[in-house]
This record gives C-alpha cells, structure tokens and sequence, in this order.
C-alpha cells in the first residue's frame, strides 16, 4: 500500500476505506429533538484528527504503508535528525529520495478516515454512548436521567444535553483525549455553522437552518 490513496482506490473498497457520515435526516431530526426539549447545543472541531490515530501493525505478511518523500523535505529531515534519516538516504535519477513506513493516518490516505471513525467510536464507546442501530455517526448516553446526544462527520461533533454543564465536561474529555496538537475547538452559541449548514436555535422551541442554499423550518 502507499500513501498517496489514487493509485489503491480502484483495487480497495469503499466499504473498506470510507468513513461513515452522519446523514441529513439524523442531524435534522436530532436537531428538531434538541429545540423542542430546549437542549444547550455545543459544536466542535477536532484538530489533526488524522495524526492522532495510529496505524494497526500488519501482521507478518501484510502490507505497510510506504511513503517516499523526494525534494527539500528531505533535505530538511536530514538537517534536522542526521542520525535517523542520513543513513536512509538515496538516490534516484540525481534526486534525493527516502522511503519511510507510515505508522499513523495522515491526510490523502484512503484508510485515513475510515481508522480515525473506529479510534473515536472506541473512545465513545468507552464513556458509555451507545450507537444508533440505524446511522452510525449517532450516538447517545443517559446523563443525570436526561439524553445526551452526539452526531459527527469525521472530526466535526455536534453534542446537546439539557445541562450546559454536560456539554462542558464532555468538551474537556475531548480536549484531554485529542488536544495534542492544538485545543479542540469548541462553539457555544445560538447559531452553529455545522457541515456547511446553519442551526439558529435563538427562537425558543424552534430551530431555523439554511441547508445548502435551502432554507428550513
């Protein structure tokens, strides 16, 4: 396997490389829930989500992910750890090449979405979501007797709990599980652009969105 995914696309299945996404009619339906049981809603957004999820080790005789990496990268590598990476060095038609093996999901791989959906999925399993049978980028848990309720496209989650102070536990859990890099990003309004749509929960009981140049009651 390598890294740039065009040249596995044709010879891997979808089903074997795509993530799963939350579909409209669960996030409008789950948003019309959240209005009408006057829910404090809270949007995020998960930085470098990709990086965070380690490859599964192959086993003996399985394919690894390879990336070759030519140019002032790896001019830059070299300078930076000469004794990782000088004695990988080598050359191809005059030009600088090393090859490495891939050990977490980066951007452009096929697989890197569909990894980084089961990392999150376990990590929410773990705090005690269940996931709908139905869509399985919905996922709930009972709270002080109350729902609180989850759906997401890859690393963009939309949570809602009748008490603000659930939503704040959870986007602290977050920021401890995947705010290496940077802080998870958090949004706490009346109105969230979520997945290229509009939420305006400021009118009590209703919810009013704009869907992809559509506007929604």
């Amino acid at each position: 396997m390598v890294f740039n995914g065009k040249p596995t696309r044709e010879w891997l299945s979808r089903e074997d490389t795509s993530s799963p996404t939350a579909s409209l009619e669960a996030i409008i339906l789950t948003a019309t829930i959240d209005t009408n049981e006057e829910r404090d809603i809270m949007t995020m957004d998960i930085p470098n989500a990709f990086i965070q999820t380690e490859l599964p080790q192959p086993e003996k005789g399985d394919d690894r992910v390879i990336m070759k990496i030519t140019g002032e990268l790896v001019n830059v590598l070299v300078k930076l750890n000469p004794d990782t990476y000088e004695g990988y060095l080598v050359y191809e038609n005059g030009r600088k090449v090393i090859y490495v093996v891939v050990l977490r999901a980066i951007y452009r791989m096929l697989v890197a979405s569909l990894l980084f959906y089961k990392k999150f999925r376990k990590d929410l399993e773990n705090i005690k979501f269940v996931f709908n049978p139905y869509d399985p980028c919905v996922a709930n848990r009972i709270i002080n007797g109350s729902q609180h309720t989850l759906r997401f496209h890859m690393d963009d989650v939309m949570s809602s709990h009748e008490n603000s102070k659930v939503n704040d536990e959870f986007g602290k859990w977050a920021n401890k599980m995947y705010g290496e890099f940077a802080d998870v990003k958090t949004t706490r309004r009346d109105v969230h652009e979520y997945l290229g749509m509009t939420f305006d929960f400021s009118v009590k009981k209703e919810v009013h969105g704009r869907l992809y140049n559509e506007i929604a009651k």
